[in-house]
């Protein structure tokens, strides 16, 4: 087994490393095309072949004589010769091996090092260009992300935005740096200081600008993510009320543009959480409100910070997490799930999240069903019931006979050994 996962292991990291050669030679091959790279590299070979045919005319004589075993010829019929005469002397290296004994050669060189040097130099200058451009784009959060599917976007910034994204690295094994995208507005001497400070998050991509900006979102890929992470954005000395506010246009900004996407916002205060809402955000954090329900829970209680802490802290064993259940149990008693879990795993079913997904499709899903029924009375009851409907919604602890409904994961408590890799 341990084999079996350190082949997985290297093979997800063979693709990673893949992944980042091309994204890196399809980076340079959009630089290089829009700095000319390539049409002058192509003037270069041109001015060779060109210049490789007028003297092999012109010195043909002087060829052969040098080379009495006539071996020149294979090496002129292969271009060999005549290719490295003329990308020596285009270069302006100059060993000299090959040299022109007629007054005609001597002219033809004269004017291949004359235009050589004008088409060397606008190569060079536009490679250097090419290359100094793509480090001004990294430095500046200015990059092309569209190979990225399947990805996450953090919008916002933390002081803490080391501590979070390696958090977030660690829990989740198979997410990958380049698959993290964040979009903040701060400074590029500031992504810089973050990079040297922490030289395990060098492949991180973060994009200068504000997360409502309609332009960097699209620019992010964010129609083919898999999930948007609005943060409680620290970067500024802005109020809680502004923060908030920043929070809500991001959120409502994403949900206009893609209607499918997971998105999870963090909020400061709670009197923002309808706007987040009528944007249909599946979940929201509440960053304060869990710190006073920690210390309200602490007067009456005894270790529930302890218990809380152990439970998501990605560093225990013991943990919270949801589970997507067979497909199998859907219109089953929630004991039988129940008892899958304690046998199959040694892990405490707690509850069921429901309404799990797209709002939308989950609404759409409701409504659809509502509209089966022939009894006017009980149709007008299901589109209440649908229109009330709440996106991942927990129920914690049902009765054993609870019909476990469609679109629902299972919320288990359970405590697991780490192997560490070796």
């Amino acid at each position: 087994m341990i084999k079996s996962n350190k082949l997985k292991k290297k093979y997800e990291d063979l693709i990673d490393y893949l992944g980042k050669i091309y994204y890196e030679l399809k980076t340079f091959y959009i630089l290089f095309k829009k700095e000319s790279v390539f049409k002058y590299l192509l003037i270069i070979l041109l001015l060779a072949i060109l210049s490789g045919f007028l003297f092999a005319a012109v010195e043909y004589q002087k060829l052969i004589d040098a080379n009495p075993n006539k071996e020149v010829l294979n090496y002129y019929d292969k271009f060999v010769t005549l290719m490295y005469w003329a990308i020596v002397t285009i270069s302006t290296c100059g060993y000299g091996d090959i040299s022109p004994a007629t007054n005609e050669g001597r002219i033809l060189v004269i004017f291949v090092m004359f235009f050589s040097i004008g088409a060397v130099s606008l190569f060079t200058a536009n490679l250097a260009s090419a290359l100094t451009t793509k480090k001004l784009m990294e430095r500046r959060g200015i990059m092309n992300m569209s190979d990225l599917k399947d990805h996450f976007i953090i919008c916002g910034w933390k002081k803490s935005m080391a501590k979070l994204i390696n958090e977030i690295i660690y829990i989740n094994k198979d997410i990958s740096l380049h698959k993290i995208v964040v979009i903040a507005n701060i400074e590029p001497d500031e992504i810089e200081l973050f990079k040297q400070q922490n030289p395990e998050l060098e492949e991180l991509r973060i994009v200068r600008g504000e997360a409502y900006n309609e332009t960097l979102l699209k620019q992010s890929n964010i129609l083919k993510a898999k999930k948007v992470i609005i943060l409680a954005d620290e970067s500024s000395g802005a109020t809680q009320t502004e923060i908030d506010a920043k929070t809500v246009m991001a959120a409502m900004t994403v949900r206009a543009i893609s209607k499918n996407v997971f998105v999870c916002a963090e909020l400061l205060d709670m009197k923002f959480e309808k706007y987040l809402q009528s944007a249909h955000i599946e979940d929201i954090i509440y960053s304060n409100e869990y710190s006073i329900l920690l210390i309200t829970n602490s007067f009456t209680q005894v270790g529930v910070t302890k218990i809380v802490n152990e439970l998501l802290d990605v560093h225990t064993a013991s943990f919270i997490k949801t589970f997507h259940f067979p497909t199998e149990f859907i219109n089953k008693k929630y004991c039988e799930l129940f008892d899958y879990y304690k046998k199959t795993n040694n892990y405490y079913l707690i509850g069921l999240l429901e309404n799990v997904g797209s709002f939308l499709e989950r609404k759409n899903e409701a409504v659809r069903e509502a509209q089966k029924t022939a009894d006017i009375k009980k149709l007008i009851e299901n589109l209440k019931e649908a229109k009330t409907m709440e996106n991942n919604r927990p129920n914690i602890n049902p009765d054993d006979d609870y019909i476990i409904p469609k679109n629902s994961v299972a919320i288990v408590i359970g405590k697991e050994r780490k192997i560490e890799n070796t």
